[in-house]
Parts: C-alpha cells; sequence; structure tokens
C-alpha cells in the first residue's frame, strides 16, 4: 500500500501559503528498523532550569553599557577609527562576497539561491583561530516578513580555538579556548559585524560587571528579540538583542574585557550582546561524554550534549525549541523539542514553557541509525507526521544531507571512507540548518546552511602538527583537502541558500 501523503506547508508562521505539496512524502516499503525512535522520557530526564540574569543585565543595561544600539547601527554603522580616534580599518564593517576558485566545491551541488563566502580583508574566510559554527535569522525570527527592527540578517556564532603549541599567555583572556561571538550579516547589503557575547558576573541586579562567554557554538536560533546558543555540556544561554550596547574602549589593539574604572570594554570590539538567561540541565555528561565516540560509543542516559539547535513553529502551538547532538563515531543521537512559549505571552514571551521550575519538553527521539548530526530541523506534515532534515558531516568530504520522518525504515545514506565519497551536500564541514520563510510579503522558502573548514596552509600544518591531522593518502578518505598545499590556507566556508521545496533537496536521503 501507497504511504505517499501531501506534506503540509512548513508553517513557521500561523498562515502560510501552501509550501510542500508535489514533494516526495513518505513512501518508506523497505523493511528495518526506524532511523528515528521515539522516547519515554520519565520525571526529570533532559529538562533544564532557569538562571535569570535578566535583572543583572537590565542593571548593566541602564548604569554601565548606557551607549543603547539597534541591530540596524551595529548593522550600518562604520567604525574607521578606534575610541582613541586613531584609524582602525580592522573596526570596519567587513562584506560577504562571492565564492570563486576551489572554495566553491564547499556549496551544495543543487541550485543556489544565495552563495557567499567570508571577507578576506581581515582573514576571516581563512583563519585557523575562528570557527564558524551556529547560524540563524531574522526570518526565523519573525515569519511575519521576515525582518526584525527592519533588519533582515543573519546571526552566526563563532568559536576561538587555541593550539596544542600556544603557549599559556597564548590560551587567556581574549584568546581563550572557545570564546564565543557572533556575527551579524545584512542579508541585503551583505555587510557584517562581529559581536562579542558577554555574562553579567552575577543574577543581581545590582551586577555592574560582565565577562565573556565559552562554548563551542554548535546551534543559534533566533526567535523574537532573543538568540538561543548552545552551552554544549550545559544547557542552552539566551541573549536579548534590544540590550545590544556600544562599549567605551574598543580597537584592534583592546585585549581587555568587562568594566574597569567606569570604562567598558570587549575584547577589541565595539559592541557586546548581554545574556539574559541560562538554562541548564542538572549534570553534565561524563567527561568525554560529547566527544566524538560518546564515551566507548554510548551516548549518556540522562544527560544531553547540546550540539546544534533550530526553531518549528508547525503542528500547531506551542512553537518547539529543536536541539539535537553530534556523535562522530556512535550512534544514537537524540533530538529534543523543547516548548517555547509566543512572543506575545503575557508571560515570559519568546522564552521557554517552564512547569514546576524546569522546561516544559514536547517530545524526544533517537537518531537510532544515524551518526554526525551537524545540524537539523523538523517540521509537521498535514498527516501529522513529524520530518527531520539533517546535516551529517562526514569529516570534510561531500557531507550528507537527509530528510526523513517518524516511521522512516529506510537505510540512511552513509558516509563511506576508502576515498570513495557518496555524499550528496556541501563540505567544509556543513554546520546548521535555518529556513527562512518570507521576505516581505513574498514567500521564499529558503533553506540556509553554512560550512566551516579550511585546507590549512603548509606554514600553518608545520606550525601546528598536532592540531592539523595529515590525511593518509593511501585512503584518502574523501578528504576534501586531500594533497593541498599552498602558501595560504583555502576557503571552504560558505553561507548559502537553497529553495526548501527543491525535490534536489528534499527527495536526498
Amino acid at each position: 500500500m501507497s504511504l505517499t501523503r501531501r506534506l503540509r506547508p512548513l508553517a513557521f508562521v500561523a498562515a502560510t501559503a501552501a509550501l510542500l505539496s508535489g514533494l516526495t512524502g513518505p513512501s518508506a516499503t523497505a523493511a528495518g528498523e526506524p532511523t528515528m525512535t521515539k522516547l519515554s522520557l520519565a520525571a526529570d530526564r533532559f529538562k533544564m532550569t532557569d538562571t535569570s540574569y535578566a535583572a543583572a543585565t537590565e542593571n548593566l543595561y541602564d548604569n554601565h553599557l548606557t551607549q543603547h544600539a539597534s541591530l540596524a547601527e551595529v548593522l550600518t554603522a562604520d567604525h574607521s577609527a578606534n575610541s582613541s580616534g586613531t584609524t582602525d580599518p580592522w573596526l570596519n564593517l567587513r562584506s560577504m562576497r562571492t565564492c570563486s576558485g576551489a572554495e566553491t566545491k564547499a556549496l551544495p551541488p543543487v541550485t543556489r539561491k544565495v552563495a557567499w563566502c567570508w571577507s578576506s580583508a581581515h582573514g576571516d574566510d581563512t583563519t585557523g583561530r575562528w570557527w564558524p559554527q551556529g547560524m540563524s535569522s531574522t526570518g526565523t525570527a519573525d515569519g511575519g516578513d521576515g525582518a526584525i527592527q527592519d533588519k533582515r540578517a543573519l546571526a552566526v556564532a563563532w568559536h576561538y580555538k587555541t593550539y596544542t603549541r600556544d603557549s599559556a599567555a597564548e590560551k587567556t583572556g581574549c584568546r581563550t579556548n572557545n570564546l564565543l561571538k557572533v556575527s551579524f550579516v545584512d542579508r541585503d547589503t551583505g555587510k557584517y559585524r562581529h559581536v562579542l557575547l558577554a555574562e553579567p558576573t552575577s543574577t543581581s541586579s545590582t551586577a555592574s560587571n560582565f565577562k565573556f562567554v565559552t562554548g563551542h557554538g554548535g546551534g543559534i536560533v533566533w526567535y523574537a528579540n532573543y538568540l538561543y546558543v548552545t552551552d554544549t555540556s550545559g544547557g542552552i544561554r539566551v541573549f536579548d538583542v534590544n540590550k545590544l550596547a556600544k562599549v567605551d574602549t574598543y580597537g584592534s589593539g583592546v585585549s581587555t574585557y568587562g568594566i574597569s574604572g567606569g570604562r567598558s570594554s570587549a575584547c577589541g570590539y565595539p559592541y557586546v550582546l548581554p545574556q539574559v538567561h541560562y538554562y541548564k540541565q542538572a549534570s553534565a555528561p561524563p567527561s568525554g561524554g560529547c566527544s566524538d565516540d560518546a564515551v566507548d560509543g554510548v551516548p549518556d542516559a540522562d544527560s544531553l550534549c547540546y550540539s546544534w539547535l533550530s526553531l518549528d513553529k508547525t503542528g500547531g502551538g506551542p512553537f518547539k525549541l529543536v536541539t539535537g547532538e553530534w556523535f562522530g563515531a556512535a550512534n544514537g543521537g537524540r533530538v529534543v523539542r523543547y516548548q517555547l512559549n509566543p512572543a506575545g505571552s503575557a508571560t515570559y514571551p519568546g522564552l521557554l514553557n517552564l512547569s514546576g521550575g524546569k522546561t516544559v519538553i514536547q517530545d524526544a527521539y533517537a537518531a537510532t541509525r544515524y551518526r554526525g548530526l551537524q545540524g537539523g530541523m523538523t517540521w509537521t506534515d498535514d498527516q501529522g507526521v513529524l520530518h527531520f532534515d539533517f546535516h551529517k558531516g562526514c569529516g570534510t568530504k561531500p557531507a550528507v544531507f537527509s530528510h526523513t520522518w517518524a516511521g522512516d525504515t529506510r537505510t540512511p545514506t552513509a558516509c563511506t571512507g576508502g576515498g570513495v565519497s557518496t555524499g550528496n551536500w556541501a563540505v567544509g564541514t556543513p554546520q546548521a540548518l535555518s529556513h527562512w520563510p518570507k521576505l516581505g510579503t513574498a514567500q521564499v522558502d529558503e533553506l540556509w546552511g553554512l560550512t566551516e573548514h579550511i585546507c590549512p596552509s603548509d606554514s600553518l600544518k608545520a606550525s601546528y602538527p598536532e592540531d592539523f591531522e595529515a590525511v593518509d593518502p593511501t585512503t584518502g578518505d574523501g578528504d576534501a583537502c586531500l594533497g593541498y598545499t599552498g602558501a595560504t590556507s583555502l576557503s571552504l566556508r560558505t553561507v548559502f541558500a537553497v529553495g526548501f521545496t527543491d525535490p534536489a533537496v528534499q527527495n536526498l536521503h
């Protein structure tokens, strides 16, 4: 019996035009175990508690970070001079550029609506220090017209990397491993700016200082005025775009942060984005629990690794904040959907729903036949079937993009070694997935993604041999950088959008 169904519109707003009719829906006939298995969650498993920094951030914003900034200012104001008045091109707005040459192989091999690479002016495209990870957008945040504060923008989280041979002094302060920043990218102009993520040093309503935030930044979701950012072993942090502020001291030579002597600084960046909530799980996974093998191939039963995020507004209320796990060498990563309050809610608008002081879980699944999920998203069709889209990283070879659903028993497309690549997506490797439904009144239904990798230069490999492993030329393992030698690193870092309803996208598995 045919199980083909017409998929429900991806209703990221209450009323959305028909979106996915005509795509191939669930039509699996192969026997086997499901790709996604629904979990029965007992007691407080995977629930988080909220630590509110809202009062602390409010005091900082009112009394210490008083140069308030809008999203428009961040995306349009050039600062060609530092806070001392000295010319400093490092502070200028930067521009996404057209990808060219070998770096275009990091783009998915389907029709693309947008294809960008990062600026070369300050090495954002090839730096081995900063690595782009999670991505979201105002298109996700506001399904009405795709704009927040009248700007159509993306947000990309980056983490800083230290190396084995770095000195102790090179691993502290603004060079701390996993220091986090976010890049706001103006969709209409391609201009972008880096902003430091900041956490008040206490939760008190009299808090008078802040510090930087660390983490992997693997997941980020923009909903209303909030940016949700994963803290891999801890939970999810929330930052308020309405609390953007300009600091007093900034410039390429500034290596301080926080408030000292009445003046604020943010590792040289002119703007900070303050944290207002931190949803934290009861206990972190054991040491190594979020590593490649999930502790000998078994994910921790009671704790999550918050690797990626997406937003699901389908299937009727409530909206869902979706998080998933990444393990490079272990199956069974979990996908958990937490309930969100509507942006217009009378209590905690735009924040996670709480009951008894704990976050409310809509449902949870185990990716029983998947591994290496770098990013994902969910939606519900008009037959009530829950669908999943995933990126599977596959190292640096062409990765796998999969569309599956609850009850699907097809064999997932695999990452294969031996120099043979069966990938159907980008290289680089793919990271986040994010849906952009509308631009103004136009329904565009775009699926956005990004890639993170570089092919390191010979000098970078020679300087940090422990951190850039050589690829075995006898197997190749499909590595996109196999055989690359060059005086400069090759960028495989892209930002792209493809058509969500494109059969070349959604019929992949």
